[in-house]
């Protein structure tokens, strides 16, 4: 027998799909508008990891140093114990809470040390860089229906790989390609954007401000500007005082792209035609990542292509927007009193270390977060003090700190509803199989919880819940469980008559242009920790992790011709040094380095130990691909 359920890992394709949960067959569901039948390698192959052999399916505790299984009753009380005792001190408390699995249920954390008022996390490890610009530029957070993407006449990719992050988004690209619509790809190479592109524009990464200037400076020159888009428009002047102040050579130089290049790139945006741009979203990983993603948006202004069918800027939505809150359901738990105290994420090491008073208990659920920040070992260190319980299914690196691990169910395993940060559909996903062991859906864990505590707090009903956080969008959650999938209602074109969401209705443009920094003579290397397309962050198989991590650099690069290869390769930074296994790729810039993201720690795997903690320029981010780096040959 098949179900109708939907993948609820951090992707925004966010696929209906269809489960026969006796055969173990995955397939997209051909009647779900987005997904037309077809699903990616993660999720079709998800069942692999539901039945993996080295999956967590009881409690475990540790003792004398080894974890040992334990019933459930004796780790919540134990947890509860605990968090009764830390509760004097709440702000000792702290709550780390990811984007590992989605949905309204999984709010469910996040409710209880809300109403604990527990220590916080603040920053962002993925995109919220790029979600204050796009809300700074337009007022609010939108885009075109991304069927739109149809429409257009021309798109400009700005370094989004979709055939590792969107798989559905690159059927749209094929099929619009079909038609004889042309796609320009801006990226620092070494990924498959040449696959769907007719021309690649190579740049240093981190720089795309500077093309983006540059093109509005032949904008400038030529006069070819639409006064109608400037007269909706806050601040014209202020950015055009700001490309005044740059010569055109210098923003190439800056960028290193041709004049060529950046005349052709002006050509694509100011020809007759329609032009849907995209934005990637690793392209804010960098310190004036923001800066960049508002720039393009400018881009896309400038040139008329916003608030039009075939136009746009495509960077996210919100996956929440269509979603309510259900906290008000909650009975018992006091308001905090005072603001809940918040420990940067992106640098979580250092803010352990010298927290004060220092943290005592520490829940984590839905992140591997010791193994994906910057800094890993700090953060690891961070861990040794206090209690932690981990909410994980595999042994990874934050669940080899924990005190307690609790084993969840998994998306196949237990019902949620959520939407997607790209389309407009929610989905309903439900239950498939039965829970591996004693593998318990997240929100019954906390449910649990709250209820052994010294001063319970009831929580409602699953069904309650998902009913009120259909409210917002009037959905339906018995048109849920029979379609499988609603379409919230939103506008199929963002910012139709360019209409604004900041208050007088007008667009903002970037008023500041910051210089990239010189290159280190020591370090002149960039590393680019780039997603993976079979796996989803750091939930990869421990089999798949054995040996030395691999990287890949041009035959240009000028580390390449240096390197001995009888004699074993690192990869070093600042803050330390990994061996790796060196490859060449063409097409890629020069400087670069990639290394696919998500190893893990005890297996010599990630990057992210030798990753020096950066904010980006706005949003709080976290500036990864800021991260500079050499490679040398040791005995």
């Amino acid at each position: 027998m098949t179900t109708i359920t939907a993948c609820t890992m951090d992707c925004g394709d966010t696929c209906s799909l269809v489960v026969d949960g006796a055969k173990k067959s995955i397939k997209g569901n051909p009647r779900h508008p987005f997904t037309k039948g077809f699903c990616c390698k993660k999720g079709g192959g998800y069942f692999d990891r539901i039945d993996a052999e080295d999956r967590i399916v009881e409690p475990l505790m540790k003792r004398d140093g080894k974890f040992v299984p334990v019933s459930w009753d004796e780790a919540l009380d134990t947890i509860a114990a605990r968090l009764d005792v830390a509760r004097a001190k709440p702000e000792t408390i702290l709550h780390v809470r990811g984007h590992g699995y989605r949905g309204i249920l999984s709010k469910a954390s996040n409710i209880l040390f809300k109403k604990i008022g527990s220590a916080t996390t603040r920053g962002a490890v993925c995109d919220d860089t790029g979600i204050v610009a796009c809300e700074r530029d337009f007022g609010v957070l939108s885009h075109n229906d991304p069927e739109d993407i149809l429409n257009a006449s021309r798109v400009i990719n700005w370094g989004r790989d979709i055939t590792r992050c969107s798989i559905h988004q690159l059927a749209l690209i094929k099929k619009a390609r079909k038609k004889g619509m042309e796609v320009l790809t801006i990226s620092p190479g070494g990924d498959g954007t040449p696959d769907f592109s007719d021309v690649n524009i190579i740049i240093r990464p981190g720089t795309d401000r500077f093309l983006a200037a540059a093109v509005l400076k032949l904008y400038l020159e030529a006069g070819d500007l639409n006064p109608w888009v400037l007269t909706r428009t806050a601040n014209w002047p202020a950015l055009r005082g700001l490309i005044d102040g740059h010569t055109l050579s210098e923003l190439c130089s800056a960028c290193e792209v041709s004049t060529a290049d950046v005349e052709m790139l002006y050509d694509w945006y100011a020809d007759t035609g329609r032009v849907a741009t995209i934005i990637s979203w690793g392209l804010q990983r960098h310190t004036f990542g923001g800066q960049s993603v508002r720039f393009i948006n400018a881009l896309a202004m400038v040139s008329g292509n916003i608030g039009i069918s075939g136009g746009g800027s495509y960077y996210n939505v919100s996956s929440g927007r269509n979603l309510g809150k259900w906290e008000h359901l909650v009975k018992g738990g006091d308001a905090p009193s005072k603001p809940r105290r918040e420990l940067l994420i992106q640098d979580l090491g250092a803010e352990l270390r010298k927290a004060d008073p220092p943290i005592d208990f520490i829940w984590v659920d839905g992140h591997n977060i010791v193994n994906q920040v910057p800094d890993s070992l700090a953060v690891a260190d961070g861990f040794r003090r206090p209690f932690v319980v981990c909410v994980d299914g595999f042994m990874n690196d934050t669940a080899l700190m924990a005190d307690v691990i609790l084993p969840p169910a998994f998306m196949f395993e237990r019902e949620e509803v959520l939407g997607s940060f790209l389309h407009n559909y929610v989905n309903l996903c439900a239950k498939a199989v039965e829970p591996r062991g004693q593998c318990r859906a997240d929100f019954d864990i906390i449910n649990d919880l709250a209820s052994r505590l010294s001063s319970p707090l009831e929580f409602p009903p699953p069904e309650d819940c998902l009913k009120e956080g259909l409210k917002k969008a009037d959905l339906s959650l018995d048109e849920l469980r029979t379609n499988g999938f609603v379409k919230a209602d939103h506008p199929y074109v963002a910012f139709e008559n360019m209409e604004f969401g900041h208050p007088d209705g007008l667009y903002r443009f970037p008023e500041e242009l910051s210089p990239e920094p010189e290159r280190d003579p020591d370090y002149p290397l960039q590393l680019l920790t780039l997603v993976r397309g079979k796996y989803e962050h750091s939930q990869i198989p421990e089999a798949d992790q054995r040996g030395i991590p691999q990287i890949w650099v041009s035959k240009q690069n000028p580390a390449w011709a240096a390197l001995n290869p009888a004699q074993d390769a690192y990869l070093v930074t600042e803050a330390g040094a990994m061996q790796v296994k060196v490859e060449t790729t063409k097409d890629l810039h020069p400087r670069v380095v990639i290394m696919r993201r998500g190893g893990w720690m005890k297996f010599g795997h990630c990057a992210n130990v030798i990753i020096t903690p950066m904010n980006t320029d706005m949003g709080d981010g976290t500036a990864y691909y800021s991260q500079t780096c050499r490679l040398e040959n040791r005995e």
